[in-house]
């Protein structure tokens, strides 16, 4: 009997953690997907799905500065669109977390193509911390970085 017990308990154990698996995995490719409309958005050149995807107190890290929803919108956007555009773009690799009402993406990408008369060939980063804000997955915080790959 003690046995059928214990055998019950693994068991039910077990389908409560796939369950808790499958609903993080849910939560996860929502992450995923507000982020891939905000990449999207950014190539689109739609600065109204870009500003519906961020976070009104969202800070935008690029280049060795840090921007607000507005400074961001209404300048480097348009250069990031226009670069995005113009690349070629494989995710390399890519972590999701999420805790509750907050989750966080690291996205390592091999970016490559033709800009401004220029071949290039880069290692990107991102690192991106989204806030579940009404049932929606806002972006707060953004950080990229690109280097040459040797």
């Amino acid at each position: 009997m003690f046995t059928r017990i214990s055998l019950t308990a693994i068991f039910l154990f077990i389908i409560g953690i796939s369950i808790s698996a499958g609903q993080d995995s849910a939560e996860e490719k929502k992450v995923v997907k507000a982020l891939e409309s905000f990449h999207q958005a950014i190539i689109d050149n739609d600065s109204q799905a870009a500003k519906n995807l961020l976070s009104t107190s969202v800070r935008i890290l690029e280049g060795g500065n840090i921007e607000t929803k507005k400074e961001y919108l209404s300048h480097h956007f348009h250069s990031d669109g226009k670069f995005l555009s113009a690349m070629n773009r494989e995710v390399s690799s890519q972590t999701v977390t999420v805790d509750g009402n907050s989750a966080w993406v690291s996205t390592q990408t091999h970016t490559w193509g033709m800009y401004s008369d220029r071949k290039l060939d880069l290692n990107s980063l991102e690192l991106a911390v989204l806030q579940k804000v009404a049932g929606s997955w806002k972006i707060a915080a953004l950080h990229w970085s690109s280097a040459n790959r040797n």
